[in-house]
């Protein structure tokens, strides 16, 4: 049973909207670029174990995806957490093209692709982090103790896994996601003991939905383009006109474009938007066309007046 769904990450949104709106020569796109391209290689292997998982068809095993919790001054982000009656299970889900290495004895893998090696921590070392946190959260909800295994998950076809005979951690822990069903099953049948009922089953699933928070984003210091991006031509050079949004470049008209130029600026100023900025955003001088267009999105608002604030129903 499947409790929490994966979204689109936020870097991705975040990256598609930076890279849109900053300037053809700025250095910061070649990073944006980088930072995209990394994201959705991530999000399409998690999404090839998100089929592979949907599968199941257990209602007493419940699937949480990017799960997020506070840790002290930091976070720690489980790819996907599967809870049962008898062990909880953590997926680290890792989508790495080319000769992957392990060295556990200095806590890192190393990836060699077209000749070039870069070094990447140990995802082990991640998802031992991962259970230890869990283990601490259960006692400090006082919740019954159960065990906390877990698996590193290699999604990419095209990927060579290596390992030293003599590491079993690596042996027993990493694997390839043809081989995690018959791991899991495996795993199921080896914890057979059960430590939870199924009503605690049932509140440990909501107490960490409602302990997941939003991991917080790492944001560029740039200046973005402002102004309303023609959804045609792709330009910065949308009028009003006529109760629309006119192109100038290639004399379309599009009645909602200010929608995803204001949610480009939810994604990358902040989640609240007044009057003034939204005029400063979009490049228009009329506060009472700003604040009809504000009005128009059903966007949460909050105050009155020259106070009247609005965010993201989302």
């Amino acid at each position: 049973m499947i409790l929490r769904e994966r979204p689109v990450p936020e870097i991705i949104k975040y990256n598609e909207a930076s890279l849109k709106r900053t300037p053809p020569l700025s250095d910061y796109r070649p990073k944006i670029e980088e930072s995209l391209l990394k994201a959705w290689a991530g999000y399409h292997g998690e999404c090839k174990v998100d089929r592979l998982l949907s599968i199941i068809d257990n209602k007493e095993i419940y699937i949480i995806n990017d799960l997020c919790l506070k840790a002290g001054s930091t976070y720690i982000q489980i790819d996907t957490l599967i809870l049962t009656k008898y062990l909880a299970l953590i997926l680290e889900i890792k989508n790495i093209s080319g000769h992957v290495e392990f060295s556990q004895e200095f806590g890192q893998i190393q990836r060699t692709l077209n000749g070039e090696i870069t070094a990447f921590p140990s995802p082990i070392a991640q998802c031992e982090k991962y259970r230890i946190h869990l283990i601490n959260w259960l006692k400090k909800m006082k919740l019954p103790e159960m065990p906390i295994e877990y698996l590193v998950v290699f999604t990419n076809s095209s990927s060579l896994l290596t390992a030293s005979p003599l590491d079993t951690v690596v042996l027993e822990k990493v694997l390839r996601i043809e081989n995690l069903l018959p791991k899991i099953h495996h795993l199921l049948k080896f914890f057979d003991t059960p430590h939870l009922e199924d009503k605690e089953l049932k509140r440990i699933s909501k107490m960490l939905l409602k302990e997941h928070t939003p991991f917080p984003l790492k944001k560029f210091q740039i200046d973005f383009v402002k102004g309303i991006q023609c959804t045609r031509c792709e330009e910065f050079s949308m009028i009003r006109k006529q109760a629309s949004w006119f192109c100038v470049k290639c004399s379309s008209f599009d009645k909602k474009a200010h929608v995803q130029a204001i949610n480009d600026y939810f994604l990358l100023m902040g989640p609240i938007i007044t009057n003034h900025q939204a005029r400063e955003f979009l490049n228009i001088s009329s506060a009472r066309l700003a604040h009809y267009l504000l009005q128009s999105m059903s966007l949460v608002q909050f105050g009155t007046g020259k106070g009247t604030t609005y965010s993201s129903p989302e």
